[in-house]
């Protein structure tokens, strides 16, 4: 077979083969073995990671300290200075963890620690006293006012004592019995009034609890029941029959909806519990998450393609919407006809205190909001709520989850510490989960990246050497059709051979000459023999024919 037919035989071949392969089989080939691999099998790695991450998570805290508490106390404008952050290391767990074959489904107990990290704090420590409104004393009389106006004087005897005569709305306390380990509530006073509040928040305040050392004093913190406790129950896909299902959650300590709001809409499940995500993401979906610290679903929209740490990665923000302007949003009122802010977001019914969630600083939030407060500074890159998601496995390479805590002050005229407040939201805090992808997981996600840019390139560079060779035999067939090949022949005989071939040529003549003579002597012989010896031929005679 000709070289030419050869090469363009191999072309063909390489480049249907690369063509299969390389370009029609190759993405549906890798979206197969994502699928498979990011599905909560039991088999596969990224179940153990998303039981138990495997590093703790950064998170931090901000407070809003306040330099003119007194002020405040006569109806100036609050001034806030920002501390922080104060660091913690936050040891995602899941726990009791319950398969569910028939249903695809997971059940697991969230179950989380967290640990002061003094290195990422720096100069900080959980030891600082720190001046915020204090969370128990005015959510306590906002929410009695809201519900039950009439029993306000009953509260105003109350925090007298429970609180230790407090000049202000405000207290100072170190940061770790702020969140962790106990702010003090004295509920030692004998007289109804007290006996009365406090046992209302033992039995409707979670984040209470008694002091080990004295009964009559309680302990109130802000994260105190978030640390080394289980959170909730959770149930949630697979994602193994159906890829698009994975981490979507089914049911919530048990139940299948919840019933706190004011459309069907906004009491379903949507979307993920938020610690893991589908893969293959398309941009317009978004990403969709239910938050148990909020009990509401979060929406993330696509934003554009960031690069970190030479990963190609997709961004999604989001905020805690508009009620008064955005129809979808309006389910979250507290009533029809009272609908907060925009930016604000109400967790009374899920927290059962009047507390008020937005962004950090009041990002993205009415102007109004900034103006009620000195001190705010809202920068979307330091305080957006944002994911950064690698877009075919969805793999988060960074994450900050923002949310800040405020209460409404305003004055109260049954309240001897509220009476000349001024009107403003007042934010306590705000925190940060955040993650940033590193070590052996980063690496091995980046050559899983590396591979697969290997691959594009190994393709095209087939898909050219296909075509040359094509080409190169095309060339080949078609200069030697157009050719005529002229086979010249050349003697393969010696002088030895010829000089054999001489001598058998002589040979050959002696032995018919010799057989010559015999036939013509027979023949004489005979001849004489049947003549009577009558004509025999003398010596010149059988010379002359010799």
């Amino acid at each position: 077979m000709q070289l030419g037919i050869k090469l363009l035989i191999g072309g063909a071949v390489l480049f249907v083969g690369n063509l299969i392969v390389g370009f029609l089989g190759f993405q549906p080939m890798v979206n197969y073995m994502v699928k498979d691999q990011t599905a909560l099998r039991k088999r596969n790695e990224i179940r153990g990671i998303y039981l138990k991450i495997p590093f703790p998570l950064d998170f931090r805290i901000y407070f809003f300290n306040v330099s003119n508490p007194m002020e405040v106390q006569n109806g100036a404008k609050p001034i806030v200075t920002q501390v922080g952050p104060y660091c913690y290391d936050e040891f995602k767990n899941k726990i009791n963890v319950v398969d569910n074959d028939a249903e695809d489904s997971l059940q697991y107990d969230a179950f989380d620690i967290y640990q002061f990290n003094k290195t990422r704090s720096g100069n900080l420590s959980d030891e600082d006293f720190v001046t915020i409104v204090n969370p128990l004393l005015v959510g306590m009389v906002n929410k009695v006012a809201e519900d039950s106006p009439a029993l306000l004087s009953i509260v105003n005897q109350a925090i007298s004592g429970i609180f230790r005569n407090p000049q202000s709305i405000y207290l100072t306390d170190k940061v770790k019995n702020i969140l962790f380990d106990g702010m003090e509530l004295d509920c030692k006073g004998t007289d109804f009034a007290a006996k009365a509040v406090c046992t209302q928040l033992r039995t409707l305040i979670p984040g209470i609890k008694e002091s080990p050392t004295d009964k009559n004093v309680l302990l109130f913190s802000l994260l105190g029941t978030r640390n080394a406790t289980v959170a909730s129950t959770i149930k949630i896909m697979r994602g193994i029959k159906n890829y698009k299902d994975l981490g979507r959650v089914l049911e919530v300590d048990g139940e299948k909806h919840i019933t706190l709001w004011g459309s069907d809409k906004c009491n379903r499940f949507q979307g993920t519990d938020g610690w893991i995500i589908p893969p293959l993401l398309d941009p317009a979906d978004g990403i969709h998450a239910f938050t148990t610290q909020l009990c509401r679903n979060i929406e993330l929209n696509y934003v554009k393609d960031v690069v970190i740490k030479g990963i190609n990665v997709r961004r999604y923000e989001g905020n805690l919407g508009d009620q008064t302007n955005n129809e979808d949003d309006k389910c979250y009122c507290a009533s029809p006809k009272k609908c907060l802010r925009k930016g604000l977001f109400d967790l009374n019914k899920c927290m059962g205190a009047p507390i008020l969630a937005s962004l950090p600083h009041f990002l993205y939030g009415d102007e109004s909001l900034q103006n009620e407060v000195q001190g705010l500074n809202p920068n979307p890159n330091d305080h957006v709520l944002n994911i950064n998601i690698e877009p075919m496995t969805s793999a988060p390479l960074s994450v900050r989850i923002r949310i800040q805590m405020s209460l409404e002050i305003g004055p109260q005229s049954k309240i001897s510490v509220m009476k000349n407040l001024p009107v403003a939201v007042h934010p306590m805090f705000w925190l940060e989960d955040g993650l940033d992808l590193e070590g052996p997981l980063y690496t091995k996600i980046s050559n899983i990246f590396i591979l697969l840019k290997m691959a594009h390139v190994i393709r095209w560079v087939f898909l050219v050497v296909a075509f040359t060779m094509i080409g190169y035999g095309y060339y080949l067939y078609f200069k030697n059709k157009k050719s005529v090949k002229i086979t010249p022949v050349h003697s393969s005989t010696s002088e030895k051979d010829n000089e054999g071939f001489s001598r058998s040529t002589n040979d050959l003549m002696v032995q018919l000459r010799n057989e010559m003579s015999n036939e013509r002597n027979g023949y004489n012989i005979s001849n004489n023999n049947n003549n009577n010896n009558k004509n025999i031929m003398s010596g010149h005679e059988f010379d002359r024919y010799g």
